[in-house]
């Protein structure tokens, strides 16, 4: 049996996990999921990338009815992976409308520059972290560059 079939029920993951795609996780168990596989030996951290999903009015031909405006969304994709023997890695996701997700630190002290890092680009605030600055850009820098509403023409001058 599989780490992903003993974890299935538990945290109501798809019965088979779409093809490439994290399985989504809710928000409220983000925490609790990344500390059961810790235990089941996912020890190593390896990556945290998030998306940003701005909120857009679907476009309609003339004559049909117009769609509501999507809502603005943010996911954070997360990857462990077991090291040793017949390694295997672990992804799973969250989508939040709030950019605010629990931070992994406590479990991992790898998540500690790389949810900084996140946070920095694309602005999402990992709750609980105990040093969320900013890692990359300038203390003073305005917004989050990865953003997809970030202004792509943005001025700035040159900095080193």
């Amino acid at each position: 049996m599989s780490v992903y079939e003993d974890l299935q029920a538990r945290f109501d993951l798809p019965e088979v996990p779409p093809e490439g795609e994290p399985a989504l996780v809710d928000v409220s168990r983000h925490v609790e999921l990344a500390g059961a596989l810790k235990d089941a030996g996912f020890t190593m951290y390896v990556t945290v990338c998030a998306s940003h999903f701005p909120s857009v009015t679907p476009k309609v031909k003339k004559g049909q009815e117009p769609l509501p405006p999507t809502v603005e969304a943010w996911e954070v994709a997360t990857v462990l992976r077991r090291p040793g023997p017949n390694s295997e890695a672990f992804a799973w996701r969250v989508r939040v409308e709030r950019p605010v997700v629990p931070t992994l630190y406590e479990l991992f002290a790898g998540a500690d520059w790389q949810e900084r890092e996140q946070y920095d680009l694309v602005g999402v605030i990992f709750e609980n972290h105990p040093d969320l600055r900013r890692l990359m850009m300038p203390e003073d820098w305005d917004g989050h560059p990865l953003r997809k509403d970030y202004a792509i023409d943005t001025r700035v001058a040159p900095w080193r």
